[in-house]
């Protein structure tokens, strides 16, 4: 999978500027177009700000901010001293809204943002709406967590780690995954097998146990599958299944091994709005290395 265009939102904080410099090498290795977006708080207009300042005056305030935040911006694409151009822009309003709907409009195939920031007059990159762009956006969403530096060398992720919950989601995971992975690296696949997803029959002595091992075996058997394209793809892979919480096991072997990046899938609904499981948002919430949200079809099953 090639990504064309990157969009990473700034709030001139050192955080948003950390984000800014992974999306940075990883279109240098892409050779992909970069874009740096600021959101301004201030409204367009509304009624408060009618009481206060004539349309024709507070068009022209804002015309003036967003040169200045042009302008900054400018001089943050120079510090990043990137090969290629870096595109900017300023969007207006609700920051998390303001991102999804900009990725949407031009497009983008991923999205790198910084999960905190102390911005201009406002902290915009706070969880909760890193939270919301990955719970909306239409492209994959990048969570630049705070060891993201030492995890990813020239835009490429070592050992990343892929949380499977159903095989159609999956699929297209693993393909951004392998886009972002270092080449040659190991890709885990893991499962969390869960209480409802066991079917038992009548009250037998073993019943239970029995149905866990015929489960766990059937699901070892997918993700096999699931990995032989990262395997004729040049990648290493291990398949795991584990029983118990999502998020609990997935944060609990991300303390126990050197993965650069986890991966998660959500739905997406035909109406074009998606949103998080709970583990997915644990994950992005607590994770200790970068996150990668992937959005696909509610159709998966």
């Amino acid at each position: 999978m090639a990504l064309k265009s990157i969009l990473a939102p700034v709030d001139f904080s050192e955080d948003s500027l950390r984000g800014a410099r992974l999306a940075r090498d990883i279109a240098a290795r892409h050779d992909a177009r970069l874009t740096l977006l600021h959101v301004d708080g201030l409204p367009v207009h509304d009624q408060h700000v009618a009481k206060a300042s004539t349309a024709e005056g507070w068009s022209d305030y804002l015309e003036q901010r967003n040169r200045d935040f042009e302008q900054r911006l400018l001089k943050v694409a120079r510090q990043l001293e990137a090969e290629r151009v870096i595109d900017t822009a300023v969007a207006r309003g609700d920051a998390a809204k303001a991102i999804v709907e900009h990725a949407a409009r031009k497009g983008y195939d991923l999205v790198v943002i910084s999960p905190r920031g102390g911005g201009y007059g406002h902290q915009f990159l706070l969880g909760s709406v890193s939270a919301a762009v990955t719970a909306d956006a239409s492209c994959p969403v990048l969570v630049a967590r705070v060891r993201s530096g030492a995890a990813a060398q020239g835009g490429e992720f070592t050992d990343p780690l892929v949380a499977v919950s159903n095989r159609a989601l999956a699929e297209r995971a693993l393909r951004v995954t392998m886009a972002l992975a270092c080449k040659g690296t190991r890709i885990d696949l893991l499962h969390v097998l869960e209480g409802t997803e066991i079917s038992l029959g009548p009250p037998v002595p073993g019943a239970f146990h029995e149905a866990v091992r015929q489960r766990r075996n059937e699901l070892l058997e997918q993700l096999a599958v699931l990995a032989k394209p990262a395997e004729l793809a040049g990648f290493s892979t291990s398949v795991r299944v584990e029983t118990g919480d999502p998020s609990y096991c997935v944060l609990s072997r991300l303390e126990l091994q050197r993965s650069g990046l986890v991966v998660v899938a959500r739905k997406t609904h035909p109406n074009g709005r998606g949103g998080l499981s709970t583990p997915a948002y644990r994950l992005v919430k607590h994770s200790p290395v970068p996150v990668l949200v992937v959005p696909g079809s509610a159709h998966a099953s």
